[in-house]
């Protein structure tokens, strides 16, 4: 029975210690990073439409106020965090501006300029892939709240190209046909992000695009705005982590505090070294008593240590000889906790010391569980740690 005792004064002290345990509260800390979203959440669709003028060698020639053309594109994409997501869709493009007189895409019904050089327009259409990376987000911190946010693209797509050509009918007409002419680009932009509400943000909208990888490609700037209806989910989780409460002293109050808990430490060793000393010594078979033993448990725990398992080892071998019956009663204190968790941590350290006899060879048949609802000791909020239990005893 002293390694009960012992195990006791060693629990009481222990849980004096966890006792401000529960006392910690639990809040997000995004600065460990961001839960990822379900497939489904985080998906958006975007529609814009602008201007764009065209910086070629040719079409520089032009007259300014003739270079100007349109644009627009439709944008299915998809955040995989708050910083990294994606897009894909169709651009449209009508640029405007100047050619040689055999230019493809030459406007036929238009004079020339006093340079010699003619108008042009044309059209095009393909798909195009982007990257985005959220610069705000990136370098200032996630805000689901945030109104404003400034955003990198960049991608890559084709389009197929249309001119306006006279028609090859009996009434000739100026129409679109195909130019049989498919065009590569790639581009970059910084599209400013303003949020209306959790599911619509207008954005501003500037790019540079360079078309056809060859001498005297085309490259562009276009002006753009437009809408993104956001889809399913919207905002990013942080994992929850613990947070202590905290203290502030006087230096007096520091160093009495110090003091304090070395005087605990000296006591918690000695306690130690006596458990330790008593655990060595040759067990001694249990002839008959109310109960065998009782194993403590700190706070919100029911998980068994070593020592508690070398004790029940002991037990386990005067149970294998005795052949008599045994009953298993799980205790929790009512001064912490809910009735809820309390009733699970009864149940969790009954069905721990049970299991744990029975892998020592003892029969089930010996072995009785249950669960007490009411306190151990009820000494009160101050001997909790002794009703935190499971005690062992001969079955009546």
């Amino acid at each position: 029975m002293k390694k009960s005792v012992l195990l006791a004064l060693a629990a009481l002290t222990l849980g004096g210690a966890t006792a401000t345990a529960q006392e910690v509260t639990y809040e997000p800390d995004c600065s460990q990073g961001y839960l990822l979203n379900r497939n489904r959440d985080n998906w958006f669709i975007t529609a814009q439409g602008g201007t764009t003028l065209i910086m070629a060698e040719h079409d520089i020639k032009a007259p300014l106020k003739d270079r100007w053309g349109g644009a627009a594109a439709l944008y299915l994409g998809k955040w995989v965090s708050p910083v990294m997501g994606f897009r894909f869709g169709a651009n449209w493009i009508m640029p405007k501006g100047a050619t040689t007189a055999d230019g493809e895409f030459r406007k036929m019904n238009a004079a020339a300029w006093d340079n010699g050089y003619y108008p042009e327009k044309y059209m095009g259409l393909g798909p195009e892939f982007d990257m985005l990376i959220d610069i705000t987000n990136w370098w200032c911190g996630y805000k689901p709240d945030r109104v404003y946010n400034l955003v990198l693209h960049g991608g890559a797509g084709a389009y197929w190209t249309w001119a306006r050509n006279y028609s090859q009918s009996s009434d000739p007409k100026i129409g679109w046909h195909r130019a049989h002419n498919t065009i590569m680009f790639v581009n970059a932009g910084l599209q400013n992000n303003f949020r209306l509400s959790k599911v619509v943000d207008l954005f501003f909208d500037v790019q540079y695009t360079l078309i056809d990888f060859k001498p005297g490609c085309d490259h562009d700037l276009s002006i753009q705005a437009g809408l993104t209806f956001n889809l399913g989910k919207t905002e990013w989780d942080c994992p929850v982590t613990a947070v202590c409460p905290t203290w502030k002293y006087t230096d007096a109050e520091g160093d009495a505090l110090v003091a304090k808990l070395a005087a605990q430490d000296k006591k918690i060793k000695n306690l130690e070294d006596e458990l330790d000393a008593c655990l060595k010594r040759p067990t001694q078979k249990v002839v008959d008593c109310e109960g065998l033993v009782t194993v403590y448990y700190p706070i919100n725990q029911y998980g068994l240590a070593a020592r508690e398992k070398t004790v029940l080892k002991s037990v386990a071998s005067v149970m294998k000889e005795s052949n008599k019956k045994y009953v298993l009663t799980g205790y929790a204190d009512s001064y912490t906790g809910t009735d809820e968790i309390n009733a699970r941590l009864r149940e969790a350290r009954v069905d721990g010391v049970y299991n744990y006899l029975i892998s020592q060879g003892v029969d089930p048949s010996q072995l009785e569980k249950k669960t007490d609802a009411e306190n151990l000791t009820d000494l009160g909020p101050q001997a909790a740690p002794l009703d935190r239990a499971v005690t062992v005893r001969y079955a009546e």
